[in-house]
Parts: C-alpha cells; structure tokens; sequence
C-alpha cells in the first residue's frame, strides 16, 4: 500500500545522510574510510528489503553491514518492551547469554540514551547500568553502542563488538547512517499496519453501515480504485464524478472546508455554469449555516423554507434545483447542489447515501495524509525534520532558478548545548531546543521554512533573499536568542546561551543544494572558529 512512498523515503533520506554527513567529517575530521560498495550497500538493501515488503529483514541486512564493513563479530539489538530492553536480533552471542540480554529501561538510562546523537563506548554507561549487566557486556566484549528512535521514542538500542577506536570516521558515520534508516524504516512500517487495519475494517463497514436495504450505492470495483488514491482533493473529485454518472446527474457541484490550516475551500463542478459555481462558492457558509445535515432545499418549491439560501442564489437558470447538507469529518457540513432532472425515483436519498457511504473513504485517505505529514515532523521541537528540509529546498532552489530569483540558507548551531546538558541535565536540553523553535518561527517570515536539521543544528530557507537581508536576518535571530534567556523551572537563573550561524545565497555563492549547503556549512564552521556567538556569510576564500 505505501510501496512507493517507503521507496521514496528510505532512498531520499539515506542519500541525503550519506551527503551531508560525508562533508562534515571530510571538513572536520578528515576522509572517510568508508567506500562507495558499503554505501551502496547500505542504500539498495533497505530499499530492496522496503520494495518487497520485507521491513523486518532489514534490522538483519543491518547487521549484516556492521559485520562486514565495521568488522563486527558480535552484535545484539536489544527492542524496547514495556519498559523492558530485551534481546530481539543477534550474531556471535551464544544462546546461554540470551535471557540474561534483558533490563529495565530506567529514567537515568533513558535520558543518557537520548542525549548521544553517535556510536559510543559502552563504558559512558557504568554508573547507569546493573553491574551484572556491565560484566556481561565484557564478558561478550561488546565496546559500543549506538540507539535507534521511533520519531522521539526510544526503540532499541545495538550493542556491538568491533575493533575499530572510537574516533575511527567509519565507524561513527555508518551507524549514524544505519540509527537513521532503521528509524524511517520502523516508523514508516507502524503507519503502514495502522492504515492496512483500517483500511480492512474500512470495507466492511462500507457495506454493512448502509442504511436499510438500499443497493449498494459504491460498487467494489470502485472501492479497490478509491482505496489507491492518498490525496483527499483527488478523492472527493473522483467519487462527485461517479456520483454525478452512477447517479443520471446532468449537473452536479460539490463543496467542503479542508481539514488544511487555511481551511481552503474543495470543490468539484460538474457540468455547472461558472457564474452559479461562484455563487455557490460565496454563499458557502450561509447555506451550511442554513441546511441543518441530512436537509434537502428544493429551489423550486417556494413553500419550503430558506429564503436567505433562494435570495443570495437568485435565478439559477435551471442549472440547479436541490442543494443538500451532508454531515463530515471533524463535524463539518458539505454542500452539493445538482439537478434533478432523472429518471430515478429516489435521487435525493441515492446522493446522500453516496456520500455516507464515501466518508469513510474521505477518513482513510485523511490518515493517511496525517500519517505522512508525521514523517516530515520534528517530534520533539514540531518544527519540519531533516528529510522535509532536502525536499523542499530542492523545490525552492528550483523556483529560484526558474524565476530568477535569489534564495537564502542558514544553518545555526546551538553552542555549547553539551554544557548545558551536563550542567542542568538533558531534559534542559530538550526545552531550550523547543525554546529555540519558537523564537526562530517568531523571528522569520510566514514564507520562510525552518527545520531541526539533526541534533541541535537548525536551518533556514529564505526565499527572494539576498545576501544584505540574509546578513540583518542572522542578526536579527541572534538579538532576540539574547534577549530570550531559557527559564526552568527550580532554577535561581536564567541560563544564556547562544548560536552560531552560517549563511550562502543562491545563485551569488551557488547554483546547487549541495553545494549551497556545503557553503553554508562552511560559514558555520567559520562563525564558530571566530569564537562562536556570530555569524558568516559564505566568501569564496576563506
């Protein structure tokens, strides 16, 4: 069922990892190691096994990787179970060792997990761990460890033995890669069950929810096709379209609020004149306030009610004669105005058996938009994550181009978050990055997109922005993180902190994403060379 977006998402997200990560460690700690066939490896294995269904093979394939490229004789995935991290995949250990693979995910445990973003060694765990649990780990010679997340949720955590030290670039840039896949992977496979589960009793009860003894108003051959649709605009013209066949309908105009933010109108117009389409449109509200749901309103009985509804409609020209309101999701009522100028006896309860018959179809559809919206969400700061940023500044860069525009990126760093953890504890941590999100969502333009890019890094993408209003941009953020201090509960001060910012402008520093990222990564580095608390904007030499 989500096939294709698997394939999409897996590929996009590892790709754009594999990039990014790739320069900053070529910038920062020198080459990678690693060849191409590892990294092609790591791709087309967990699209392979997400192309033929087969999200569960790819925690294996995973593993299968670590021992070939990190020299990994022993590995143990250990899943997160009520509370309970308990083996659920490994090699090298011997069956004995299995059960003991078991503890409590405590408070302390869980905070430090969180709190590294890398492979690390085991023993950063002593003082949180059993003692009998740090001795098993030696007596199996696992030395490293690196955590997998189900968006802000803990899933499991890999322990591994390998002889690699703890600086090598390998090591540190294929399992970030690998906690990064497997966590797209498990999320995108839980929403895959959740609407594969609705969408079987979705069948069901299209058929056994129709009122009374009434014929079967959507076919199943239609069924199957609605049910491959994911956009709740496309579905809504395809079942009026339907509607206004299966029905005889010469004329037939549909109308709802969306569930969107701006709460745009949907419409679907069916053979009716523009200028009555308008009206309609215009007079939206007034007769959804009018119609309680269920109420039909003949145009042309002038002893029924609704004078508001004939008087702001005038003469229709014999375009339409009934307008109906349905009830819909979110207790929001539809519109659907259509001529009755049919053979059929029962049209009026035909259309409205339709559409009771096809919201529950409008419902699936709308999961599954929400489901794939939560796979471009940050979980913790809300903000869009690093996959939704690639995408859309390909897009923008792309207009830019097209239209010959300019369009800005920042990268921002919080600096010295590790401080602050270490000082006032991870939890602090996590609010000064939520704290952080809503100063930059107050501090830029309704245009502008920002993203958590990963860890404590964020971005920005600023379109028809030159370099002049990138500069007073990054001022500006800066200003107000300053005049923001974090405020926790419990403590006698406020905690300042600060952000460096990097900035590049297409096309005036780059003409690609990648290399306008890479541009903008290297004025990062600089702001922070210079002593961090500042900003850059990209030079050609510096």
């Amino acid at each position: 069922m989500l096939e294709h977006i698997l394939i999409i998402i897996l590929a996009m997200m590892v790709a754009a990892l594999s990039l990014s990560i790739l320069v900053r460690w070529r910038q920062t700690k020198g080459a990678i190691l690693l060849d191409e066939k590892a990294i092609n490896e790591l791709i087309s294995s967990v699209v392979d096994n997400a192309k033929a269904g087969r999200l569960p093979d790819i925690a294996e394939r995973v593993s299968h990787i670590l021992g070939d490229y990190l020299k990994c004789s022993k590995i143990a995935f250990l899943k997160l179970s009520k509370s309970e991290l308990k083996a659920n995949h490994v090699i090298g250990v011997e069956d004995n060792s299995l059960k003991q693979l078991s503890f409590t995910l405590t408070p302390d445990l869980q905070a430090r997990l969180r709190s590294v973003l890398e492979v690390t060694e085991i023993s950063e765990l002593n003082s949180i761990l059993p003692s009998e649990i740090m001795l098993l780990f030696k007596r199996l010679n696992f030395n490293y460890f690196f955590s997998v997340f189900l968006r802000n949720n803990l899933f499991g955590v890999y322990f591994i033995e390998t002889g690699l030290s703890s600086s090598n670039a390998s090591l540190k840039f294929l399992t970030t890669a690998l906690a990064f896949s497997l966590s797209a992977a498990y999320h995108i496979r839980q929403q895959e069950k959740k609407l594969k589960k609705y969408e079987n009793r979705l069948k069901n009860s299209i058929v056994s929810n129709r009122p009374g003894n009434s014929e079967q108003v959507i076919a199943r051959r239609d069924l199957n096709r609605y049910l491959k649709i994911k956009n709740s605009r496309e579905l809504v013209t395809e079942l009026t379209k339907t509607l206004c066949k299966e029905g005889n309908l010469s004329k037939l105009a549909f109308y709802v609020n969306s569930a969107d933010i701006d709460g745009t109108l949907i419409s679907v117009n069916m053979h009716v004149k523009d200028a009555i389409d308008k009206v309609l449109k215009e007079n939206y509200d007034l007769i959804s306030d009018e119609l309680e749901p269920g109420t039909v309103c003949d145009l042309e009985d002038t002893s029924q009610k609704f004078p508001q509804i004939r008087k702001r409609l005038g003469n229709t020209d014999g375009e339409i004669n009934k307008i109906a309101s349905i009830p819909w999701l979110n207790n929001q009522k539809a519109i659907i105005a259509w001529n009755e100028n049919s053979p059929k006896d029962n049209t009026r309860q035909y259309v409205q058996e339709y559409w009771f018959n096809a919201i529950p179809l409008v419902e699936y559809v709308g999961r599954y938009e929400r489901a794939k919206e939560m796979s471009y969400t940050d979980g913790l700061t809300g903000l869009y994550n690093h996959r939704y940023f690639q995408k859309r500044l390909t897009e923008e860069l792309q207009r830019a181009s097209r239209y010959g525009r300019s369009l800005a990126l920042l990268i921002l760093d919080v600096d010295d978050l590790k401080v602050i953890n270490d000082n006032y504890g991870h939890p602090a941590g996590d609010i000064l990055l939520k704290s952080l999100a809503n100063i930059l969502s107050d501090s830029v333009r309704s245009i502008d997109l920002i993203s958590r890019y990963g860890g404590d890094e964020f971005c920005l993408i600023m379109s028809e922005t030159s370099r002049n209003r990138a500069r007073l941009s990054m001022n500006r953020i800066r200003s107000r993180i300053a005049s923001n201090p974090l405020r926790l509960e419990g403590a006698s001060d406020n905690i300042q902190y600060s952000v460096s910012i990097g900035g590049a402008v297409y096309p005036v520093d780059a003409e690609s994403v990648d290399d306008l990222i890479k541009a903008a990564d290297k004025a990062l580095l600089q702001a922070k060379a210079e002593g961090r608390n500042c900003s850059r904007l990209f030079q050609s030499i510096i």
